[in-house]
């Protein structure tokens, strides 16, 4: 109960950043963006020093730093990739996908998980947490584009609610070997009860290149 108010208060106050990045103008998102581009860098080099500061042999295909800084860039032209016009609802659609997947996934394997996805990164993760943020997942995706509004054609609507949360799994377990690799719990201590904005933005730094290609298909 001691760290859920501070980790409830900070986890509302990330949305709220994000969500008021995209909506209030191009200018604030990019800013935004590229600010939170420098910090999850530098705290994916400093996980990479400290992994090289041990000696290990480091065999992962992903260079920490490098991972991190290339998968934001194409982040941030995830609403120009339509017709090169800033389209805040293609990022913040994604983002709220994103934010259901994994709160779903949380809430879903924390009642109902039983059966361990048995991947040693992170050892936490069931496969009843996952199929449930993946049904919530493609479930709001089907009721958006029917109920509120039609970002997405169809079938890219749809597509996207099945990826998102795979790929979501895809940076966490990415993240995790990376963390484990540097004998830490987390990326860093910006966000109270979160760790690092690294922590926070695994899942939509996983899905960046797969989510970029398919808005520009």
């Amino acid at each position: 109960m001691i760290n859920f108010l501070p980790r409830l208060i900070s986890g509302i106050l990330y949305i709220v950043i994000i969500f008021a990045s995209i909506v209030i103008s191009m200018e604030t998102f990019i800013t935004v963006f590229l600010i939170f581009t420098l910090i999850s860098t530098y705290e994916a080099n400093s996980l990479y020093q400290k992994i090289k500061s041990k000696g290990y042999n480091y065999n992962h295909p992903f260079i920490p730093p490098l991972y991190v800084s290339v998968s934001m860039i194409a982040l941030i032209y995830i609403p120009f990739s339509g017709n090169a016009i800033y389209n805040p609802y293609l990022i913040l659609y994604i983002f709220i996908l994103i934010w259901i997947s994994d709160t779903m996934s949380y809430f879903f394997g924390s009642l109902f998980g039983r059966n361990n996805l048995k991947i040693e990164a992170s050892p936490n993760k069931t496969w009843e947490g996952f199929i449930g943020g993946l049904f919530c997942s493609v479930l709001f995706s089907y009721v958006s584009f029917n109920f509120i509004q039609e970002i997405f054609p169809f079938w890219k609507t749809i597509v996207l609610g099945f990826i998102i949360p795979i790929f979501g799994l895809f940076g966490d377990i990415v993240q995790s070997k990376i963390k484990r690799k540097a004998g830490v719990k987390d990326s860093g201590n910006i966000i109270p009860g979160h760790g690092g904005l690294f922590d926070r933005l695994d899942s939509a730094i996983g899905n960046s290149f797969i989510v970029l290609i398919i808005t520009i298909l």
